[in-house]
């Protein structure tokens, strides 16, 4: 007969995400793990499985809290500003200042399977996408054409070089002067230089 777990899985997978999130894949030990989770070994790898299928459901988990730390309703041109005034918050305000948990992987990409390191490329994928698809609204919204893909590195650049940053220590005002001269490329793209 299998015996019940005996433990909440929604907060000891909040507790591996944090595990990985501050220290990185390869600096995670399962030590790390089982001291973070309360988890004998036998017991992490039975509910989780690898070291690797628990980083996995980290980083499932850190999009998961992405997403709704940065929903905005808004759209286009002041959708994409929202999404970096977001970042510079999220950045700022983490008194550990671990950054993004899919971009401080990307270093430790080789150790990775296959599996994983697609896992990690879909992830950075979709971020893309999805500040292409506030760029084309922009463009749909201010009824001119622009380079939308030129644009989407651009700014999905800003955003990874605030991540970065902010792990790095730099203050908020750094962050939010990058913030801002992406936007006010984006107003100048989407409005024209101001008189």
């Amino acid at each position: 007969m299998v015996r019940p777990r005996e433990f909440d899985l929604e907060e000891v997978a909040e507790r591996l995400l944090n595990s990985f999130w501050l220290r990185g894949f390869a600096r995670t030990s399962i030590s790390d793990l089982t001291a973070a989770t309360k988890l004998l070994p036998g017991s992490l790898y039975a509910a989780f499985g690898s070291k690797e299928a628990m980083f996995c459901l980290a980083v499932d988990r850190y999009q998961k809290y992405l997403r709704s730390a940065v929903a905005s309703d808004s759209r286009g041109l002041k959708g994409l500003e929202d999404l970096l005034d977001d970042v510079v918050r999220l950045t700022a305000d983490d008194p550990e200042r671990r950054g993004c948990l899919v971009i401080n992987a990307i270093p430790e990409a080789a150790s990775y399977s296959d599996d994983t390191r697609r896992l990690l490329q879909d992830d950075l994928r979709r971020n893309r996408r999805f500040v292409r698809k506030r760029l084309i609204e922009a463009q749909e919204d201010a009824g001119q054409p622009v380079d939308v893909d030129a644009l989407a590195a651009i700014v999905f650049s800003a955003i990874v070089g605030m991540r970065v940053l902010g792990r790095a220590g730099e203050s908020r005002e750094e962050l939010q002067a990058v913030a801002d001269g992406a936007k006010l490329l984006l107003r100048r793209y989407f409005r024209g230089p101001r008189p």
